[in-house]
């Protein structure tokens, strides 16, 4: 998941090897032989790569450093890393969204020669069904693995539901619009919804469960362009019905949602300060804990709204991978930690630290994290999965040129027509200069 300030970064692809040799310190071979080194995200998947890895040592002898950066921080140093063909880090942790750039710049290895080598190899069919095809294979070859999963879920607020006569959550976006205006309280600081325009891939993100919810364009896998590339943002005028969809609530949001983004919104719901919120299920841990959250125990979950009832629901994956940095020091050794930490034991391990992100498909059955991270529950009800990136290497630059119109909408500066025009002829303008429309 990206933010604005991580879209500003993106030009570092660009720098020449000896500036980004001076920006890391100077050196590019600092792995030592008896250890491994990851580099990844501050989310709360690093708590059970950690866990994992002491595991892992006390069975191999094999240590392994994880070393965690602020979202942003970790993209821009990763992205110096590829480019400087540094072997400083032997794993990556990579959200799903930017493993394509790395593959189309060889930043990663692929998996099949260390695969075949290894006598304990990663378990593909133990995968929730289509998580890993989804990121992890591109033309053909596998390029790294899950180690955190989620889709969006709506929370709500069981308590105010039931103060205001509501028995169960809304399953259209007309529902969700009515109980927001019905259980908007101002006066005591408590809104309809929390929400969250002010961040890039939250905003994006907002307007895309929406989008997610109409039906799919012809000859398209996701949503916001087509086989061919091809921006799918007016087809039948979905992308304004979505983004109309996302501005209907904003009379129902608190104070200052221009500025809210993932960290800001979550925290507002945990304060207890919004009777539903939509996000991706791996914002939710703090809801669920004791020491962080106003609301334990008041908080049930399920799918987000859609805009009808017909027909197959469709849902975005997320997620972040680990991958083996193309210069990796020690990638089979690197390989066999992958292989334990997405086994049965490895995601035992995780979850037991508090990476609630569940990847292999048997935890959905499983009543001990169903009542730990009750979040996980609506998993079950997904009928179609989608992936965001969809054979696009730079997601990232395209999520920035759409998000500035929908943000431009939410503050008033264009009508909701204007920016989905606008956003539709910048992506197609975006998509020809990158070489992807023939």
């Amino acid at each position: 998941m990206s933010s604005r300030n991580l879209a500003k970064h993106a030009g570092a692809v660009l720098l020449g090897s000896s500036v980004l040799a001076a920006a890391l310190g100077g050196t590019l071979s600092v792995a030592k032989a008896e250890e491994l080194r990851i580099i990844a995200t501050g989310e709360p998947y690093g708590l059970g790569l950690k866990a994992a890895a002491k595991v892992f040592e006390t069975k191999t002898g094999i240590k392994v450093t994880v070393d965690q950066f602020p979202y942003s921080d970790a993209y821009n140093k990763e992205v110096l890393l590829g480019t400087a063909g540094s072997d400083e880090y032997d794993m990556m942790v990579l959200d799903c969204i930017w493993l394509p750039i790395f593959v189309k710049n060889k930043w990663v290895q692929p998996f099949e020669p260390l695969e075949e080598k290894a006598k304990e190899k990663v378990e593909w069919n133990a995968f929730l069904p289509g998580i890993a095809d989804a990121y992890d294979v591109i033309d053909g070859k596998r390029w790294a693995a899950p180690v955190d999963f989620f889709i969006e879920v709506m929370g709500y607020r069981t308590d105010l539901f039931e103060k205001a006569g509501l028995k169960e959550p809304p399953k259209t976006w007309d529902e969700f619009k009515s109980y927001a205006e019905k259980l908007n309280d101002p006066t005591n600081n408590v809104y309809g919804v929390v929400s969250m325009p002010g961040e890039q891939d939250g905003g994006y993100s907002e307007w895309t469960v929406r989008l997610a919810s109409l039906p799919m364009p012809p000859n398209s896998t996701q949503f916001v362009w087509d086989k061919n590339f091809k921006p799918m943002l007016e087809n039948d005028g979905n992308g304004k019905k979505a983004l109309d969809r996302y501005l209907e609530i904003r009379p129902f949001t608190a104070p200052g949602a221009n500025e809210m983004g993932y960290a800001e919104a979550t925290n507002a719901y945990m304060q207890g300060n919004a009777a539903m919120y939509i996000n991706w299920f791996g914002f939710f841990p703090d809801i669920e804990n004791p020491e962080t959250s106003k609301v334990l125990g008041k908080v049930a979950y399920a799918l987000p709204p859609r805009e009808t009832l017909d027909g197959k629901r469709t849902d975005y994956i997320g997620g972040y991978q680990i991958a083996i940095a193309a210069n990796a020091p020690k990638p089979d050794a690197s390989y066999q930690f992958i292989a334990f930490v997405t086994s049965a034991e490895g995601q035992d391990i995780m979850l037991e630290a508090g990476a609630s992100g569940a990847y292999r498909a048997d935890i959905y059955n499983t009543d001990k994290w169903l009542k730990k991270f009750p979040f996980l529950k609506p998993v079950k009800d997904t009928e179609v999965l989608v992936p965001l990136t969809s054979g696009l290497a730079e997601y990232v630059e395209m999520q920035r040129t759409v998000y500035d119109q929908v943000f431009a909408a939410w503050v008033g500066k264009s009508s909701s027509g204007e920016a989905i025009t606008t956003a539709n002829k910048n992506l197609d303008e975006l998509m020809k200069s990158l070489g992807y429309q023939k």
